[in-house]
């Protein structure tokens, strides 16, 4: 080969190993930037998990007035209404399923589930405790304060297409739900491998003697037979309905301390703490699922936990003196029932930190502290 032919092959060779190395060096990282913040900008999924009568309404309430998220409230009842003769063992799937497809803004798969094919947001039950059904451009009829009125959200926002709430949806950062329906959270391990999600659970806990104190009040017939289908049991007890939810409380627990997946993406938390000291968790709670905490929501949260405010539904109160709340169960129920709560849920007592009572005295001695100040939310 002639020299200058040579000179121009050798010129050609370097500059492109030059081009190839200026490839890696700036298009890949490049490449590798805009994938780190799109997953950045992915909306944050958050998951209340709990029980009847633990207070997750209230929590879920927390979440709901702040404006960056967009809150839809118990989606597993309409599964459980129209599928009313299965076990809650079956029923996790379409459950799932379901979570994913809300998480995503896809409201499709309720209309199988939903009376009259879910034409309506009112065709979902429950659907004005949301803010974001009662907020422009979903319903400009109705515009929530502070205070939100529920009632007057169902009146102004009935009529508002359930489809149109996919649209509404994509345009919150933050995507959350609440659940009292999950009696085994190894079911969604499939939604915390999926990329498309950025899934955390929320686990609320609450005392299981004030939570029996509670279903008392409340009709929960149709519920407490989904619970109790796989057991066989057709004479159905709140102290039977209780046992099989303080194991699911603990078995949860024991999912999300062994899976790897779950590992900076689970929290548990007692609703005697969010009542006794309501700021200071809040902050966890937010700062857990990245949220900030404005003064307008700090006042909201004190008014919220110390006013006295009459609950005409007898359902969903969020105001009242909470930490009067917590003691109601220790005058307000018989000893021996007490003593077959705590030998039912003896497990979940000791691992949440609630300690038992031995004698009708100690149970109505409301100095006695019953609860582990020692126990950890990590």
């Amino acid at each position: 080969m002639p020299p200058h032919l040579k000179l121009v092959f050798c010129l050609f060779i370097s500059l492109s190993f030059l081009s190839l190395s200026l490839f890696y060096f700036i298009k890949i990282p490049s490449f590798t930037y805009f994938q780190q913040s799109a997953a950045k900008n992915r909306p944050v999924h958050v998951l209340i998990v709990s029980s009847w009568r633990s207070g997750s309404s209230f929590l879920g309430q927390i979440f709901n007035h702040h404006n960056d998220v967009f809150y839809f409230f118990e989606p597993g009842r309409s599964i459980w209404m129209k599928l009313q003769d299965e076990s809650s063992e079956l029923l996790h799937f379409p459950l799932r399923d379901l979570l994913r497809s809300l998480f995503m803004c896809d409201v499709s798969p309720l209309h199988q589930y939903l009376a009259n094919e879910g034409k309506h947001v009112s065709d979902l039950g429950f659907f004005e405790q949301s803010r974001a059904f009662c907020t422009p451009p979903a319903c400009s009829s109705f515009m929530p304060s502070e205070d939100f009125d529920r009632a007057k959200c169902y009146h102004h926002c009935k009529n508002t297409l359930l489809d149109k709430m996919a649209e509404i949806c994509k345009t919150y950062s933050h995507v959350v739900m609440k659940s009292v329906r999950i009696f085994d959270l190894s079911v969604l391990l499939p939604l915390f491998r999926d990329p498309a999600l950025d899934l955390r659970i929320l686990h609320l806990v609450r005392d299981p003697r004030a939570i029996a104190l509670s279903r008392q009040s409340l009709d929960l017939e149709i519920d407490d037979k989904i619970v109790l289908k796989s057991e066989g049991n057709e004479n159905i007890t709140i102290s039977m309905v209780m046992k099989k939810i303080c194991k699911s409380q603990v078995d949860i627990n024991n999912v999300a301390n062994e899976a790897k997946v779950f590992r900076g993406r689970y929290m548990a938390i007692r609703h005697e703490d969010l009542s006794e000291e309501p700021l200071e968790n809040v902050k966890k709670i937010y700062n857990f699922a990245d949220l900030y905490l404005t003064k307008n929501l700090e006042q909201w949260l004190y008014n919220v936990t110390h006013e006295e405010v009459e609950d005409k539904d007898g359902i969903m109160t969020f105001s009242r003196n909470s930490s009067k709340v917590a003691q109601k169960w220790r005058t307000s129920l018989k000893f021996n029932f007490v003593k077959q709560i705590q030998k039912n849920c003896k497990e979940a007592m000791h691992l949440f930190g609630y300690r038992p009572v031995r004698s009708e005295k100690e149970q109505q001695h409301l100095p006695l502290d019953l609860i582990n100040k020692e126990w950890s939310l990590e």
